[in-house]
């Protein structure tokens, strides 16, 4: 019966979606006209182009888009809409995988929470025609493929992860996880993706025009802020949006979020031999993947599809949990829902979320969220034990 509400509440979710996937034409027509420059006039893909805006995906993107400038938009753009609701149906298969306590009924309301957390973020990759879904569902399945006992399904999870990466940047803080927890076999998978990722574009494009593209990509990720301001605009959401609007100088917040993130893989490198379980590393990587947004500097609502492993993680480790958790662990996930799930606009309204984005409440949920996890897993480590005993030492 649950099963069948669950089918009920994810057909539920999707319809909208379609609905305004249809309606809305964001940056899809950036990518299309991209599309099309790459093949007629390479100088425009990273020029700024009038109201149509700058690219800031890498090269490589460019060599799987580069078919797109063949068709119309029209046909681009529902080509587009199958492919998100692809990936959509992939999405909670992989995730359901991964974490297979959200396929028994027994922890249905958990389930439920998943999907109430997903609702903004794939909602918002459909209306703003955006890639953050198909990022999150190859991502999802290149961890799927490494924890495989296949050795070339290993590389390919390896190699899916830096094509990623390629694709988008921020993906990239996920590389060193890889490297750092994974095995010889997932390692090589990343090698060889960050070396197809990056010589590629010369061997398609050829080599003058590969050259001035890096050029250009590079420009404008230094200058994104030309566009997207942390302090004024109010939907990036991140812990470097937070600081800027706390008054911290640019060359402080940078070089913050570089030592976090040092701190983050020089802990995980310290005590990599005591995540020896598969679910302590998918654990791990939960807080990696919502770390990669909240130091983000260009995290919108469309991104918090990356924070929904973290959810899932926290749930999967309350659950397993086989004595009575600290009071502050439930309310913690309570208010990081509550923060970063009944914020949007679509539940509060256009001003009332303009205002909550505006005053960093969003993060605060994120940062919350992001603690906890980071909390629980080093009490965990701290007690060498398994989740289902060293939760109530919260």
């Amino acid at each position: 019966m649950r099963t069948n509400v669950k089918w009920f509440l994810l057909v539920a979710l999707l319809i909208p979606c379609w609905v305004i996937g249809i309606n809305y034409d964001i940056d899809l027509v950036v990518l299309h006209a991209t599309s099309q420059f790459i093949n007629n006039d390479y100088t425009r893909v990273y020029a700024q182009n009038g109201t149509l805006g700058r690219y800031f995906y890498g090269p490589f993107s460019l060599i799987l888009i580069k078919p797109l400038g063949y068709f119309s938009y029209v046909t681009v753009k529902y080509f587009w809409l199958v492919l998100q609701t692809l990936c959509y149906f992939v999405f909670w298969s992989a995730l359901t995988d991964l974490y297979p306590f959200l396929k028994k009924d027994k922890y249905f309301w958990g389930w439920v929470l998943i999907w109430i957390v997903s609702i903004n973020p794939i909602h918002n990759n459909y209306q703003s025609n955006n890639i953050q879904l198909m990022l999150a569902t190859l991502l999802l399945a290149a961890e799927q493929l490494t924890l495989s006992s296949s050795v070339n399904r290993q590389k390919l999870g390896g190699f899916l992860v830096t094509i990623a990466a390629g694709i988008k940047v921020f993906p990239g803080f996920l590389i060193p996880f890889y490297f750092i927890v994974k095995n010889n076999n997932v390692r090589k998978g990343v090698l060889i993706g960050i070396f197809t990722v990056a010589l590629s574009p010369f061997l398609v494009l050829g080599m003058p025009k590969a050259l001035f593209l890096y050029q250009g990509f590079f420009s404008n990720l230094t200058t994104y802020s030309a566009e997207n301001s942390l302090t004024s605009t109010n939907d990036i959401l991140c812990l470097p949006s937070l600081l800027a609007r706390l008054g911290l100088s640019a060359k402080v917040v940078n070089s913050g979020i570089l030592l976090l993130s040092f701190a983050f893989y020089t802990w995980v490198f310290k005590h990599r031999a005591r995540f020896s379980t598969n679910r302590m590393n998918l654990h791990i990587l939960a807080l990696a993947w919502a770390l990669s947004v909240l130091f983000n500097p260009s995290t919108r609502p469309h991104y918090f599809i990356f924070y929904v492993p973290a959810f899932c993680s926290l749930l999967e480790i309350q659950y397993a949990s086989e004595m009575k958790l600290n009071k502050l662990f439930p309310i913690g996930i309570f208010l990081s829902t509550l923060l970063i799930a009944f914020t949007a606009e679509g539940v509060v309204g256009r001003p009332t979320n303009e205002w909550l984005e505006a005053h960093n409440w969003p993060t605060i949920g994120m940062l919350i969220l992001t603690l906890m996890l980071a909390l629980v897993i080093s009490v965990i480590r701290k007690a060498n034990v398994q989740p289902s005993h060293a939760v109530e030492c919260l």
